[in-house]
């Protein structure tokens, strides 16, 4: 609705109430004066009902005052709280860094730990080693077993002597020991082995077999000392050489 048009309706309303009241027969002036009384009571009935109100309207506005000061503090208390996640978050990352770290030292101990026990029972001489070699018979199968190990820490200690580990030093002395105590036994069962060849109507076999049962021995000679290796190859061969030749001799 335009402004005209709503200026047309204003002064048809007035019309309306002038004709209305010309036809009552009121007098317009009186009837103005009526008017002017009823709006001064309605201003007066409003003002005294927004005076009856003021009290609840100022515990309104206190309200209204309060909640915005709870919401100001609600608003730093996000704030803050928005900070200290942002802290937490940097500290998770660290903590996560850290763990990683762990993590891996963990890994590179656990490798070094493996390799370190590794290299301890290679190099340890126990002592069931060492009774073994210094009091087993050759001949049993336990003497063997022990002989294995004992090659073993021997090869190891040469290797390490080469990487000049300190460690190899502390057991170099106690395996030349074993060592020599080992060539010696092999030695004095091999010479006993071929003597039982030379006896009178021996069934040189049966030692032979015996001495192929611990063929080991004979390896473990030959790398540790050669030279009671070729004096038992040597006693072999000119024994069974000896017995060949008087079979052949018997048969001839």
């Amino acid at each position: 609705m335009s402004h005209s048009e709503d200026e047309n309706l204003q002064d048809h309303l007035q019309e309306d109430i002038v004709k209305e009241a010309l036809a009552s027969g009121q007098d317009l002036r009186e009837y103005s004066k009526q008017v002017e009384v009823e709006l001064a009571s309605c201003e007066q009935a409003s003002i005294q009902d927004y005076i009856s109100q003021a009290g609840n309207i100022a515990q309104l506005h206190t309200q209204i005052s309060s909640c915005d000061g709870i919401l100001a503090r609600m608003e730093n208390l996000l704030l803050s709280f928005q900070t200290d996640l942002g802290s937490i978050s940097s500290e998770i990352l660290t903590l996560q860094q850290e763990s990683v770290d762990m993590n891996l030292r963990l890994k590179n101990r656990q490798s070094v730990r493996g390799e370190l026990s590794q290299f301890v029972d290679d190099l340890v001489v126990t002592e069931q080693l060492i009774t073994t070699i210094m009091e087993t018979p050759v001949s049993e199968q336990q003497f063997l077993e022990q002989l294995q190990v004992l090659d073993h820490k021997i090869e190891f200690l040469k290797e390490q002597s080469f990487r000049e580990a300190r460690a190899a030093q502390d057991v170099k002395d106690v395996l030349e020991k074993l060592k020599i105590k080992a060539v010696a036994k092999i030695r004095e069962y091999f010479l006993l082995k071929i003597n039982q060849f030379k006896k009178p109507l021996a069934n040189y076999q049966i030692p032979q077999n015996a001495m192929l049962r611990f063929k080991f021995y004979f390896q473990f000679l030959q790398k540790v000392n050669r030279e009671v290796a070729s004096e038992v190859r040597e006693e072999y061969i000119d024994t069974m050489s000896k017995i060949m030749f008087s079979y052949f001799k018997s048969y001839s």
